[in-house]
């Protein structure tokens, strides 16, 4: 069974493990994912995060506010360890994600994505659940790396 949950704390370092397992960041992208996870933790960060918890968190996101936009989610980031994907933790994750931004009265949810091939099941997962890609930025994560915003109203 697939069950999700608000992360606390003490799953810090499960969090981290996910996101040491996403192949898209490189050693100062963890490092700064790192430094966000240990913000949070100490209570000095607003994003909340989210884990999948059965029977051991293999995936994890990160829901956050705009800060300049009226009840606009943003999920800065979803990630799935290899063991467990293709078995349904990146839909509960983003389910769970919305879930917890109805909650908090939010009205859409923004979900920035990279345009590279590694990251199509993503993008057709968000696809599925009926988000769509609403921007483009060229070169935004690295030269020839497009950020692909898709958005969805809650």
């Amino acid at each position: 069974m697939t069950t999700t949950r608000r992360a606390a704390p003490a799953d810090r370092d499960a969090l981290a493990a996910v996101v040491r397992a996403q192949s898209m960041f490189g050693p100062d992208e963890a490092a700064a994912m790192e430094a966000a996870l240990d913000a949070w933790a100490a209570g000095a960060a607003p994003e909340a995060w989210l884990v999948h918890a059965a029977p051991e968190p293999l995936g994890a996101a990160m829901l956050g506010r705009e800060a300049m936009a009226d009840r606009v989610a943003n999920l800065l980031f979803v990630g799935v360890r290899p063991e467990g994907r293709r078995a349904g933790l990146g839909r509960a994750l983003v389910s769970a994600a919305e879930a917890a931004a109805r909650g908090e009265g939010m009205r859409m949810m923004l979900i920035d994505t990279a345009d590279v091939p590694e990251m199509a099941p993503a993008r057709a997962l968000y696809e599925a659940m009926g988000y769509g890609a609403v921007a483009t930025v060229p070169d935004y994560w690295a030269e020839g790396v497009a950020k692909v915003t898709f958005s969805r109203r809650l």
